[in-house]
């Protein structure tokens, strides 16, 4: 075959490909149109196949991204419920009601286990006498009491579980498995719950940044510009793949007492929840009745750009051991286990556990990931020469952090 003629059945190839995939919107919706008639008069499940299939190979996804958040939406709601929180004395107390949103993260054959807020159910635990707890769902719109599993104030999460009356089919969404690695800035995402209190309300946005440091006490949470108002609290925030990669939080507005939608939507990162929910369900919990946090390792300092301007940009290493200055009469503070450790003065940290550390913010992340009696195989650079030394983790006193968040929320 010469050359010429080999160009051109490429060439045709090419066009070919490009006709028959969605780049012609014609076709597109036709195929959608198509997808939910299948959806409508067969069955979910064919209607899934031939959606991923039009996904996959005519890059139906890539075509138009409102037809993919139309289906994240219709595919995930059944799994959110309507959490309400009702007084049970009206002359004890005023205003114990309120409503919230969550979703079923794992089902059994006898229950259902429901994400959530924190702050949603906060007072039904801390006036279980005068406030009941009820959960909505949209499969059937019963009711059924809940029960509280566990909490996490610190991340402002919640497990709570209700009771199946019938042999009711829940489905349970799942955490993103990576998503400090693969959620990024302009992924699109999708808020299902119950804004302003009304039955499943839905918007749509994108991340706007992950890992925001200063929003919470010893928490990073994801920013999103989709729509959280005051009763999507707990629910799930959505890729389009269908993973849960946050738990819509709150929204801060400006100049506002009441936040509005004008504002910044904050929420748990996924891996922060997923964390507190796996502590939750373990033995754990049931003997210590709260999810524990490791204490900041190190006292750190970070190196100015002047200082490794000479270090191609791949193979600089920022944080570095910097123990406070102690004046004549001052105590001096408690130690940190890397000091117990053995490390010095101006030690540069290379690498935690085999992971390359950049920067101290990147051991902040560890630490929050981590938990107390750890082992982290910590690697530094004294001088010229490198040195390994094994550190276990301590565990943060549960009791200052949750008088850091009353002070904050004051």
């Amino acid at each position: 075959m010469s050359k010429l003629k080999y160009v051109g059945i490429v060439a045709l190839a090419v066009v070919l490909s490009f006709a028959a995939s969605s780049y012609v919107r014609d076709i597109q919706v036709k195929i959608h149109q198509g997808i939910g008639w299948v959806y409508n008069n067969v069955n979910e499940t064919a209607g899934d196949i031939i959606y991923d299939t039009n996904g996959f190979l005519f890059n139906g996804k890539g075509f138009d991204a409102q037809r993919d958040i139309k289906h994240t939406i219709h595919e995930n709601f059944k799994s959110v419920v309507s959490i309400k929180l009702n007084s049970t004395d009206q002359s004890f107390v005023q205003n114990l009601g309120g409503q919230g949103t969550g979703f079923f993260v794992k089902v059994t054959d006898t229950h259902g286990y429901i994400a959530t807020n924190y702050h949603v159910v906060e007072r039904a635990i801390i006036l279980p006498l005068n406030v009941n707890m009820t959960v909505n769902t949209a499969t059937d719109w019963w009711t059924y009491d809940a029960e509280v599993v566990g909490v996490d104030p610190v991340s402002d999460f919640a497990l709570i579980k209700i009771e199946k009356k019938e042999d009711e089919e829940w489905h349970a969404l799942e955490f993103h498995e990576r998503v400090d690695e693969e959620v990024t800035e302009g992924d699109t995402v999708v808020v299902v719950g119950h804004g302003m209190s009304l039955p499943y309300t839905a918007s749509s946005g994108m991340v706007n940044y992950v890992n925001r440091f200063g929003t919470g006490i010893y928490t990073l949470h994801m920013q999103i510009d989709a729509v959280i108002n005051q009763g999507n609290s707990g629910g799930p925030i959505i890729d389009l793949d269908g993973n849960v990669v946050g738990v819509a939080q709150a929204i801060y507005s400006p100049g506002r007492r009441i936040p509005g939608w004008d504002g910044v939507g904050v929420a748990i990162s996924s891996s922060q929840a997923e964390r507190a929910y796996k502590y939750i369900m373990s033995p754990l919990y049931a003997s210590k009745k709260y999810v524990p946090y490791a204490e900041f390792p190190f006292s750190l300092g970070q190196l100015e750009l002047e200082d490794v301007k000479d270090i191609p940009v791949e193979e600089r290493h920022m944080a570095y051991i910097d123990y406070p200055e102690v004046k004549e009469g001052e105590e001096a503070p408690q130690k940190t286990v890397g000091e117990i450790a053995g490390l010095l003065q101006g030690d540069i940290i290379i690498s935690i556990n085999g992971e390359e550390v950049e920067n101290s913010f990147q051991i902040m992340k560890l630490t929050l990931d981590a938990f107390p009696e750890d082992i982290w195989d910590v690697v530094v650079q004294r001088g010229k020469e490198l040195i390994s030394v094994k550190i276990a983790l301590n565990e943060f006193d549960h009791t200052k952090i949750i008088k850091s968040i009353a002070r904050i929320q004051q």
